[in-house]
């Protein structure tokens, strides 16, 4: 007895697993039926049962899953094969040829409307009944492998498009947790998108903005300056860095620093402008404050008649105050960022040595008296409060000494321990 096999899904191993096509017969003649059954199954189909209804055929398809029904178009009772076809196709997928005595019966055109799997024309010859259920199994093993290909193609088009979403909705929220206004363009200038900062620095919103251009939405003086730089950027690409007065929301006119970069697509082409925004308005002002309150320390301290000056570690003079200066007979000129050292006196060079020594983070302070040699060589006592300033490591980066001459003071001094 031949047998007859279907194609199924892969096994467990991934290798194609064939077994013996079971069939559903659907037939209100009796003994057609049972000729039907008889040559189906010397053909090696199972054939398990036949039903005449078409109630029944739904109820057996569904009990015994068969890989194959044959419907007769005219059953006994209310429902016609063409209707218990649609269910069972509709329930379980299972593919249908219908049988017939009449080609040109109305009802079969309207069978043809169901996408049956394929039809038979009664009497039923055993090769044409062969024939057309091997090739309807195999357009319905055919048509579940599309339908699987296409469910698992549907499935990561899902998947990577449901990715890219959340990478880009993962991007705009990181760009969002940014405080500095951030915002991008593509290469027509226009605005496609932007994050919370500059909605509120601006005063627009993302729906606002999109689309829309410098000149849509800012003054005629900075659309016409940002158009021009970034022309210039596209025309260069890389990144661009300058300062320029914004309108704040607030109305309040602000020194903001753009600094802008273009981007790529994925294909390597121009694709736009990202740009970033830093309000630097506070920070001039604190400048021009600790500016001008450096000009009053400066005034104050070149009025006093203290020695005072200021000098890094090699000597390099930062600052010295006028009184400093006419002392040791200089002028601004030719001392501030020149290296000056004061000539001390050999017998007490070793001691300044050692108290510039002891001078530490936890000390910076301290005061010492020595004697100096003058230009003219004469011999002057000097007084000094030497502080010095530690970097993070600990080593000296500078000092600031305020001195006075106590050399009137200590002839005194002696003159009186004479008498």
């Amino acid at each position: 007895m031949p047998s007859c096999r279907v194609w199924i899904e892969p096994d467990d191993r991934g290798e194609p697993a064939m077994v013996t096509a079971k069939i559903l017969v659907v037939e209100d003649e009796f003994i057609t039926g049972a000729d039907l059954q008889n040559n189906l199954r010397e053909m090696g189909y199972d054939v398990p049962v036949v039903v005449d209804t078409g109630e029944g055929a739904i109820k057996k398809a569904g009990e015994l899953q068969p890989d194959l029904v044959l419907m007769d178009i005219t059953l006994i009772g209310e429902m016609t094969g063409i209707e218990a076809a649609a269910q069972i196709r509709d329930r379980y997928g299972i593919p249908v040829i219908f049988l017939t005595a009449h080609s040109d019966d109305p009802t079969f055109e309207k069978a043809l409307h169901s996408e049956p799997f394929g039809y038979i024309i009664k009497p039923i010859e055993p090769l044409n009944l062969r024939t057309s259920i091997e090739m309807a199994l195999y357009k319905h093993a055919l048509d579940k492998k599309l339908k699987k290909i296409n469910e698992e193609l549907e499935l990561r088009v899902r998947e990577r498009t449901l990715s890219l979403d959340q990478q880009v909705q993962f991007l705009q929220q990181l760009i969002d947790t940014i405080p500095a206004p951030v915002y991008y363009k593509d290469t027509r200038g226009m605005y496609t998108g932007c994050n919370n900062a500059f909605e509120a620095y601006a005063g627009i919103s993302k729906r606002g903005i999109i689309k829309k251009t410098d000149s849509d939405v800012f003054s005629p003086d900075f659309a016409a300056l940002s158009s021009q730089k970034d022309s210039f950027l596209f025309s260069r690409h890389g990144i661009q860095v300058y300062q320029a007065k914004f309108v704040h929301s607030d109305q309040s006119v602000r020194d903001v620093i753009f600094k802008k970069a273009t981007f790529n697509d994925t294909g390597g082409n121009l694709a736009g402008i990202i740009g970033v925004m830093l309000d630097i308005t506070d920070r001039i002002r604190a400048e021009q404050a600790l500016l001008e309150s450096e000009e009053r320390l400066r005034a104050v301290v070149q009025d006093q008649t203290e020695l005072i000056y200021r000098y890094r570690h090699d000597h390099t003079v930062m600052f010295a105050n006028q009184a400093f200066l006419q002392y040791f007979h200089k002028t601004a000129q030719d001392t501030i960022g020149y290296i000056f050292r004061i000539r001390i006196h050999p017998d007490d060079d070793a001691r300044v040595r050692e108290h510039f020594r002891s001078l530490t983070p936890d000390r910076p302070v301290a005061s010492i008296e020595y004697r100096i040699i003058m230009p003219d060589g004469t011999v002057r006592s000097q007084q000094w409060i030497n502080r010095a300033f530690f970097d993070d490591t600990g080593h000296v980066t500078e000092y600031q000494s305020v001195g006075r001459d106590t050399t009137e003071r200590k002839e005194i001094g002696e003159i009186r321990k004479e008498t």
